[in-house]
């Protein structure tokens, strides 16, 4: 019993380790820092801005017209904990051995959950209403998407990012000798072009390109210390908890894991959605 006990802990600990450290490689990839971690419930909202600056000449003493530039009602997101739950029977465990058979499924339970946050990122992203580009192949679709994003944060400080379909980027990179990098399940191209990283997901639909500014993500997690009465592992600033431990009455080993990482943008309309090859 007592080894069962060490077991599932080091499974819990492992897990949560490897979370931390893949988050970490995330935050480093998109340019950031630290996750915002927040109470359960707590509203994440999506603006979009609208309104231009007119471009005639006001003439002397003439009433100046309104620009009716507005930030119009945003979208709320409210952030919530996901919940997982894996369980790997005494068979398997017999069979393969307890590293194996439990350790295993708990890497591949990471994985998804992990493509989950991502899923997050091009969700946001794929927003009705954002500005569009086009190029006649992928590097032109990235200059014409920084272009744009560019000139939606002229005059700020602002971190380019880019996010393809892998088969997009593989495609590149079999007519060019450049360096792919991976972090968090994804390989990117870092600095591409002198612009900003190129971010490959599945998620992305092939022949699309999401531009955005770094400084218009934000990411958001519900606080796991928020939830009481329960024995958790947690990593340091409480974004992931995980518990292993034995289901007598299901013979089997359950691996339980709470996480509500998501990131949103900021802006809808400070993204740009291009197409290759239009």
């Amino acid at each position: 019993m007592a080894n069962l006990v060490i077991e599932a802990k080091a499974q819990d600990v492992n897990f949560v380790t490897k979370f931390e450290a893949n988050v970490q490689h995330l935050l480093s990839v998109l340019g950031m820092t630290s996750v915002s971690v927040v109470a359960p419930g707590t509203a994440v909202k999506v603006y979009e801005t609208s309104g231009t600056l007119p471009t005639a000449a006001v003439a002397e003493k003439a009433l100046i017209p309104d620009a009716g530039i507005a930030v119009g009602n945003p979208t709320v997101i409210e952030v919530a904990y996901q919940k997982y739950r894996n369980l790997t029977g005494i068979e398997s465990i017999g069979k393969y051995g307890y590293e194996l058979a439990v350790g295993k499924t708990n890497e591949d339970m990471l994985k998804q959950i992990q493509n989950k946050v991502r899923k997050s990122i091009i969700d946001g992203l794929n927003a009705t209403g954002v500005d569009t580009a086009t190029g006649a192949n992928f590097q032109a679709a990235i200059a014409a998407t920084a272009g744009k994003v560019a000139a939606k944060f002229e005059a700020e400080v602002a971190t380019p990012v880019f996010f393809v379909n892998p088969a997009n980027l593989y495609e590149y990179l079999g007519a060019h000798n450049v360096t792919l990098e991976s972090a968090f399940g994804l390989s990117y191209l870092a600095n591409f072009m002198g612009i900003g990283n190129v971010i490959a997901d599945s998620n992305v639909p092939n022949n699309t390109i999401y531009g955005t500014a770094v400084e218009n993500l934000q990411v958001v997690a519900p606080s796991i210390a928020q939830i009481p009465g329960m024995e958790l592992t947690t990593d340091a600033s409480g974004i992931i908890g995980v518990r292993n431990e034995a289901l007598y009455e299901n013979g089997a080993i359950q691996t339980v894991a709470y996480c509500g990482l998501a990131v949103h943008p900021a802006f809808k309309d400070r993204i740009v959605k291009a197409t290759i090859g239009a």
